[in-house]
């Protein structure tokens, strides 16, 4: 979360991986509206280590008193007082050099919060949304928990976004806003890859699950959700018993699933999505749990083929093989 000190506003600027200053503001990432300021005045980089500062000017660009060398990257302390153009122009103090961070910076007071991979808005206790990463293509998506599952209720988003969410409002701050290519999209573990092995108690109060693909076993805690996926793995279970086409296989009615779990459809919807953030934040890898749940008009089937069931320690039911 690494910021300098606005010099008239008082107001942290948060600094991207590769961050420039200068006075051409659809260019720049920080706006510099004096005459003797650069187009692109300065660049300020993350190495991966420390932060450094590199002048791109004709006028100059003074780290604590001290003209630095064009083109010459200086590492930057906290603390520094930074001058762009003239040596007595209004000073920019170093505020903070921890790694870059995404993150919600609120539209009203200017607080900001940690961005997770998966973030519940405007909290975890009362979702009424969630953004979230989508490793399988490098973009951020933010999504309506009480329309989940119409075609309109998520949408692509990146930096300075604006997030509105009941009575509150977010800028996006994306530290690496260069977009990814399919090269560089991160190597990422899917949810379909994995077994879900439920262990169900004899009275079904707890059901506890764990996640295996090759060598990687994930214990997930016990939530009210793990309930809602043990119910849906036993759907597709009844369905492949019977026979049932592989595309048809665990699809049940919204309307079922809310009447026979006792909750609403808003509750169902805060519920898979408290699954996937959960999931998605149960390994140091980064886990694409879009299809844990999947939809089609008014139903729903979990997305996952492989899983077992266990109640009571004993195999109630098991599906190994891949469709």
């Amino acid at each position: 979360m690494a910021s300098l000190r606005h010099p008239h506003k008082g107001q942290p600027v948060y600094l991207m991986s590769h961050h420039t200053l200068g006075r051409r503001q659809d260019t720049v990432d920080t706006h510099i509206a004096q005459a003797e300021v650069s187009g692109i005045h300065a660049a300020i980089k993350w190495t991966g280590t420390h932060w450094q500062i590199r002048d791109l000017s004709r006028n100059g660009t003074w780290l604590n008193g001290q003209q630095l060398e064009p083109a010459k990257n200086r590492v930057l302390e906290l603390g520094d007082r930074l001058n762009f153009g003239r040596s007595h122009s209004s000073v920019w103090r170093v505020d903070n050099l921890d790694p870059p961070q995404n993150l919600l910076i609120d539209r009203h007071n200017g607080d900001c919060q940690l961005l997770e991979p998966y973030h519940l808005l405007p909290d975890d206790l009362n979702p009424l949304s969630s953004l979230y990463f989508n490793p399988a293509n490098g973009v951020w998506i933010y999504e309506l928990i009480q329309n989940a599952g119409n075609s309109d209720s998520a949408q692509v988003v990146g930096h300075n976004s604006r997030i509105d969410c009941a009575r509150h409002s977010w800028q996006l701050f994306l530290a690496n806003n260069q977009p990814l290519t399919a090269e560089l999209v991160p190597q990422q573990l899917c949810i379909t890859d994995f077994n879900l092995n439920f262990n169900v108690s004899h009275h079904e109060e707890h059901v506890q699950l764990q996640l295996q693909c090759d060598e990687v076993i994930l214990d997930v805690p016990m939530r009210t959700h793990n309930y809602l996926l043990l119910y849906l793995a036993r759907a597709r279970n009844r369905d492949r018993a019977r026979g049932v086409n592989a595309a048809d296989q665990g699809w049940v009615a919204v309307e079922v699933v809310t009447r026979e779990l006792g909750i609403n459809t808003n509750h169902l919807n805060t519920q898979i999505f408290r699954a996937r953030k959960q999931i998605a934040g149960s390994s140091p890898e980064m886990i694409n749990t879009a299809n844990l749940v999947e939809r089609r008009s008014w139903e729903l089937r979990l997305g996952c083929n492989l899983f077992a069931i266990y109640k009571n320690s004993q195999l109630e039911a098991a599906a190994t093989e891949l469709i």
